[in-house]
């Protein structure tokens, strides 16, 4: 009987290693953006190729930022896509390059 159990933790271990992965291949490629450093506080989300002409509440409040495998940040310092701009590549930006700390009011997310 231990081999068959052996087999049956085997077989689940392999479910839940499958399960995972498909999991992290299906994630939605997006780029977040968060009130305070280190990804803390109230945050926004553009989804894939989603593009928002003023942030709302969080206008001029955007201090990190992560942006997906595949996907650039576009951020604007005036709503409606005007003033400077900066882009922001994949990965995670806990901080914001001098200048742009409470600065973002509109985005574009655009992924492959």
């Amino acid at each position: 009987m231990k081999p068959i159990a052996l087999g049956k933790a085997c077989a689940a271990l392999l479910m839940g290693l499958l399960a995972g992965a498909a999991a992290l291949t299906s994630a939605k490629a997006a780029c977040s953006m968060y009130e305070h450093r280190q990804f803390l506080g109230a945050s926004l989300t553009l989804d894939d190729n989603q593009v928002l002409a003023h942030l709302g509440s969080l206008n001029d409040r955007v201090s990190s930022i992560v942006v997906s495998p595949g996907c650039l940040l576009i951020a604007y310092a005036d709503p409606q896509f005007a003033g400077a701009t900066t882009t922001f590549s994949a990965g995670k930006h806990a901080t914001l390059p001098d200048g742009w700390d409470d600065v973002i009011s509109s985005a574009r997310c655009n992924c492959r």
